[in-house]
């Protein structure tokens, strides 16, 4: 249900400047992911994924999400599960096309282009102030964790999305969720669990 957090730990406590450094490693199981790598400020950053492949295309459910933006936190309890249309581009871009449940009960489509960056497998968003975005880990079949860091006006936030095929929550994705929320600086408290809504049912079919 929305406004339910992912687990009570808290993230380790960090100074400014002193986020943890975790080498890329090996892929591990049957899922494609790397342990997080690298500096953004006092967050460790996920490496990308290679740049999603036709495999990633198609329908998927945004069934949780963490973040620490004070929006997102103000109005998760009434959030509920949009729907996500996946297209990958010939120039590397992706398209997402968005059913949002409204509550007067009609569904609110959005459209938005994630442009390819100079790294494989990043993108962002100037219209929307996403600067990095990147699929952390996926199977492709049955889920997907996406990272996003939006900047505005000079505050930067922090996202995790669980994707899923079904309109349900995944195990695995939820523990890989669960798991990289506190390495980006996220308490699993700042968490939700989106219930599900018939609202845009088909509405990309």
């Amino acid at each position: 249900m929305g406004g339910v957090g992912w687990g009570g730990q808290q993230p380790s406590a960090q100074p400014p400047g002193c986020a943890q450094h975790h080498s890329p490693g090996p892929r591990t199981g049957t899922s494609s992911s790397w342990p997080l790598s690298g500096r953004c400020g006092c967050r460790v950053c996920p490496p990308a994924l290679p740049a999603p492949s036709l495999q990633f295309q198609g329908t998927w459910y945004m069934v949780g999400v963490v973040s620490d933006d004070q929006g997102f936190l103000d109005s998760r309890d009434s959030m509920k599960m949009p729907v996500v249309l996946v297209t990958s581009l010939a120039n590397g871009d992706l398209a997402l096309k968005f059913g949002y449940s409204t509550p007067d009960g009609s569904c609110q489509k959005m459209d938005m282009t994630l442009s390819k960056g100079a790294v494989d497998g990043q993108f962002s968003n100037a219209a929307m102030a996403q600067t990095d975005v990147r699929v952390v880990v996926t199977d492709y079949k049955h889920f997907a964790v996406l990272y996003f860091e939006t900047q505005k006006g000079g505050v930067r936030n922090v996202w995790l999305q669980l994707y899923a095929r079904a309109p349900e929550l995944f195990p695995e994705g939820a523990q890989k969720m669960q798991q990289l929320a506190p390495q980006v600086g996220l308490n699993p408290s700042q968490g939700a669990l989106l219930p599900k809504s018939d609202q845009c049912a088909g509405a990309f079919s």
